[in-house]
């Protein structure tokens, strides 16, 4: 379905605006990309804000760089002076301080729930999806930006022109006005906490089942999701990837219910908005955009693999939608930033370039693969590391298949990181490679930790080839260790 745009201007009510000004916010799970965000946003809103986390890694650092107060380690002295406790899906309700908040009447708060508060009195462009949201949110993001638009941000992962993951409107340091761009985890089940008034879906695929229980679970989820835009909004809509089965549907059951207008994207000739004419070069890619706006010759997009064409229809669709011109949107994607650890370049030594990919699941790992192979003049390797119990048991099989299928010629796999999840009998690094090995791919080796993985994909290398550290766990460091024991091994 296809609907014109509309260019009346969203007007925020102070009675929509999330005002805090003067709130004391103590916050749990500090060093989170995803709570130190929020605590970034409060304390923009006026907030007094403090923190703490169970260690003083992650994001710690950053905060305390900025004067916030965060505390290692936790206690329940941390809310008897505060006037509301936000805390992450990582912390249980039964912890001693929720309960010691709840205890003094302090009103607590869950992460997600805090982003709908912030996200009111705006226009919400939410992007949530399986894989590609946080490329996908910072895309619309960066064409907002080049537009002239100041709108705030949040995205997964770290924006090297933001130096973290939050922008705070230029205009007016608590500025509540314009667009939110905010990347909506789906993995704790509680999409409905945040309303967008542009809803961007990427895809629905089989991850977080522990949380959802189906595929079918998570479908409806989005469904009733996108049910919940703001339909106020002159620009209220949904976009989603119409290429994904599940999520046409999802936008279908939502437009029957609500009759919002839906955009769907994708490479297929039924898409409202579609790419044609699509040239991988390594690097970068070269596409046109058809759609309702007409046809967008030659494109450029300056990031690999079909999977970030698809990203940046999305984006285009988002910001065609809010009001953006064909040559604002062509020269916004010429001059893209990658997001942190997304097919991040991190150097070469010795001719072996080494390239650091946060992505943790089969769809994405494969994506990634393919355009490492695309890029690479050599060999591939990778380095990688399973991420959480449930998800190494559960997708086993997927795993195996990925990298049986990868085309690398060298894999070395690290335990899996736990994320606080207990072990799971059979979920094991040596269990998948096994799987892997029984699929006919032979070059793959359990390693007990990062400095063997190092040295053996370091011994392996020559000239040509790249190496790819894999997951979202620490195994990113070791894509700055691989590089340290190449350049002392160069003659």
């Amino acid at each position: 379905m296809i609907a014109t745009i509309q260019e009346q201007p969203h007007v925020s009510s102070a009675k929509e605006t999330c005002l805090l000004l003067g709130r004391r916010i103590h916050f749990m799970g500090a060093g989170g990309i995803g709570v130190s965000a929020l605590m970034e946003l409060a304390r923009a809103r006026g907030a007094l804000v403090t923190g703490c986390d169970g260690s003083c890694g992650g994001q710690v650092p950053h905060l305390r760089d900025m004067g916030i107060d965060v505390h290692a380690g936790h206690d329940t002295a941390h809310v008897d002076t505060c006037d509301e406790l936000v805390f992450s899906a990582a912390v249980p309700e039964s912890h001693p301080e929720i309960q010691r908040a709840r205890e003094l009447g302090v009103e607590v708060t869950p992460r997600m729930a805090f982003l709908g508060r912030l996200a009111r009195g705006v226009r919400p462009v939410c992007v949530t999806g399986t894989h590609g949201k946080t490329t996908t949110t910072w895309m619309i993001a960066q064409l907002l930006i080049h537009a002239g638009r100041d709108p705030s941000v949040l995205v997964g992962g770290v924006a090297p022109s933001l130096q973290g993951n939050v922008r705070i409107p230029r205009g007016r340091a608590g500025s509540t006005r314009g667009e939110f761009v905010v990347e909506v985890d789906e993995s704790d089940n509680r999409l409905g906490e945040v309303r967008p008034a542009l809803a961007v879906v990427t895809n629905i695929d089989n991850d977080h089942l522990d949380r959802y229980g189906s595929m079918e679970n998570i479908q409806a989820a989005i469904a009733n999701w996108l049910c919940h835009t703001v339909e106020s909004d002159p620009l209220a809509a949904c976009i989603g990837c119409g290429d994904d089965a599940r999520v046409l549907a999802a936008m279908e059951e939502a437009l029957g219910r609500t009759g919002l207008p839906f955009f769907d994207y994708g490479f297929d000739t039924a898409r409202a908005v579609r790419a044609a004419r699509v040239q991988l070069n390594g690097l970068s890619a070269t596409f046109d955009a058809i759609g309702p706006f007409g046809a967008w010759r030659d494109l450029e997009l300056p990031m690999p693999g079909r999977h970030n064409v698809m990203n940046a229809l999305a984006a285009i669709t988002a910001a065609w939608r809010l009001g953006l011109d064909e040559q604002t949107v062509r020269t916004g994607l010429a001059g893209m930033e990658r997001v942190g650890r997304r097919f991040e370049i991190k150097g070469a030594a010795r001719g072996v370039h080494v390239v650091d990919d946060y992505g943790h699941h089969p769809t994405e790992i494969a994506a990634t693969l393919q355009a490492a192979r695309d890029v690479a003049q050599g060999r591939v390797g990778v380095f990688f590391q399973p991420h959480r119990y449930t998800r190494t048991s559960t997708l086993m099989d997927d795993f195996a298949k990925c990298f049986a299928a990868s085309g690398a010629e060298m894999i070395a796999v690290l335990p899996v990181y736990a994320a606080s999840e207990k072990s799971i009998r059979g979920a094991t690094h040596k269990t998948l490679v096994q799987r892997i090995e029984k699929l006919g791919f032979s070059n793959v080796k359990a390693v007990k930790d990062r400095a063997e993985g190092v040295a053996l994909l370091a011994a392996w290398a020559k000239e040509g080839d790249l190496i790819l550290t894999q997951g979202a766990g620490d195994v990113t460091l070791a894509s700055h260790e691989l590089l340290d024991v190449l350049r002392a091994n160069q003659v």
